[in-house]
This record gives C-alpha cells, sequence and structure tokens, in this order.
C-alpha cells in the first residue's frame, strides 16, 4: 500500500491590530482533498477546536464562530480563515487540513 502527503502552506505567524481584519491563508497541492479544516489551538489548551470546514462553493461553521469568522476558498487547493474584528481572545494558532470527505 503506497502512502502519500500533500505539501501545506499557510500564513506566517501574525501580530495584529485590535479590531482589525485578519486573513490568514492556507494551500496544498492536492486536488483529491476537497474539503478544507481550519482548527484553533488557544495557549494553555491540549485540545484544538474545529472551527469550520468547507468545500469550494459551501462552508460549514461549528457554534457560535461563524459571528466571528468567515471561510472562504479560492479553489480546491487555497483558501482563508477570516477573524472578522480581532481581539485579544482570538489569540492562538490556527492550523488548517484538508480531506477527500
Amino acid at each position: 500500500m503506497a502512502v502519500s502527503a500533500a505539501n501545506f502552506r499557510q500564513s506566517s505567524p501574525l501580530i495584529v491590530n485590535e479590531s482589525s481584519e485578519v486573513e490568514i491563508t492556507c494551500s496544498h497541492d492536492d486536488s483529491s482533498l476537497i474539503v478544507m479544516l481550519w482548527y484553533q489551538n488557544k495557549k494553555d489548551t491540549n485540545s484544538m477546536t474545529l472551527i469550520g470546514y468547507g468545500y469550494e462553493t459551501s462552508q460549514n461553521y461549528e457554534g457560535e464562530f461563524e459571528k466571528e469568522y468567515k471561510l472562504t476558498r479560492k479553489n480546491t487547493v487555497e483558501g482563508a480563515l477570516k477573524i472578522l474584528k480581532a481581539d485579544p481572545s482570538h489569540s492562538a494558532v490556527y492550523f488548517c487540513a484538508a480531506s477527500t470527505q
């Protein structure tokens, strides 16, 4: 059985002004991975929280995240997570992932 891995590229760490809109980009090189998922890992927690996931044409959010975040897709292999109005509660490490379903 052959195992392959996609190569991911994500935005560098950012320090931003409060109340600004922040965009974190993600891309990969495997067009069979049609779902892009975004996770948040806040300092001092050992867990990652799913913000949402989406396809090229539709985005889905977990819980209240839709009020503060916007997921966008440029195409199958490129997407972004936008923080609509940054404040200190958004301080975290954000991760993107991709899946075939």
